[in-house]
């Protein structure tokens, strides 16, 4: 019952947004890897999708990743509000990768015990345009984040702020430090959805740049991310194709 229900939520929130949108975006962008909260997804050549629809401060829409050989599948659909300061999200998120350690061959499992999906919470908060610090708040609500025992969900949490240190015309360089933990660990378990143990799990600078060849504008990025709990360290090169 609760897979129709949820189901029926998205359908709901997408349907009134695709009836009464007001604008419609979407990009494509392609990576040398998929980096997301001190953790790398997938590496290779990755191409990246999203499409959403805006009405007013509400937006919903899908964002799809792979890669070239099939080895990261991935399909995700997502509501979310914003105004000035906040944005607050919510995101169905399903990972269907071949090699996947769970269970990837059910979409419509929405069973917490069975399903290979997760609900991800977001919220960011911008400080000011004078002191544009945005403070992140984001938490496992539902899904593939279970104790060992299966019996209930960790809630693993991952906070973080970021700050543009460097602006200049077309031209920024932000740093983001993150922390994850658990609200719900038990049994003595120490991990969470994102590192092995609660800790700063991720510290990053991001630069992105524009280029303009013949009128038609290519962002570039390039993120540099280190994860001190996992001892990790990637580099992210990534350019986009095409937005609007």
């Amino acid at each position: 019952m609760l897979k129709y229900n949820l189901l029926l939520f998205f359908s709901i929130v997408i349907g009134n947004l695709v009836l009464n949108a007001q604008e419609l975006h979407s990009a494509l962008q392609l990576r040398n890897s998929h980096l997301w909260r001190g953790l790398e997804v997938s590496a290779g050549l990755i191409y990246t999708g999203d499409l959403h629809l805006d009405y007013k401060n509400f937006y919903g829409g899908f964002w799809a990743g792979g890669n070239v050989d099939g080895s990261y599948k991935e399909f995700n659909h997502y509501v979310g509000y914003k105004n000035r300061h906040l944005v607050l999200e919510l995101w169905d998120i399903y990972n269907f990768s071949p090699d996947a350690t769970y269970n990837n061959k059910e979409y419509f499992n929405y069973s917490a015990r069975e399903t290979g999906r997760f609900w991800d919470f977001r919220s960011y908060y911008t400080m000011s345009e004078q002191f544009p610090l945005v403070l992140s708040w984001n938490t496992v609500v539902f899904g593939r984040d279970r104790n060992d025992m299966n019996t209930a969900n960790k809630y693993s949490t991952f906070v973080s702020g970021e700050y543009p240190v460097y602006k200049k015309e077309n031209m920024e360089v932000r740093g983001r430090v993150g922390y994850s933990f658990a609200l719900n660990n038990t049994n003595g378990e120490k991990d969470n959805f994102f590192a092995k143990d609660a800790g700063f799990n991720e510290i990053s600078l991001i630069l992105s740049k524009s280029f303009s060849i013949k009128g038609y504008k290519i962002p570039i990025g390039i993120w540099a991310m280190w994860n001190p709990v996992n001892n990790n360290a990637f580099l992210q090169f990534s350019v986009q194709a095409y937005s609007f």
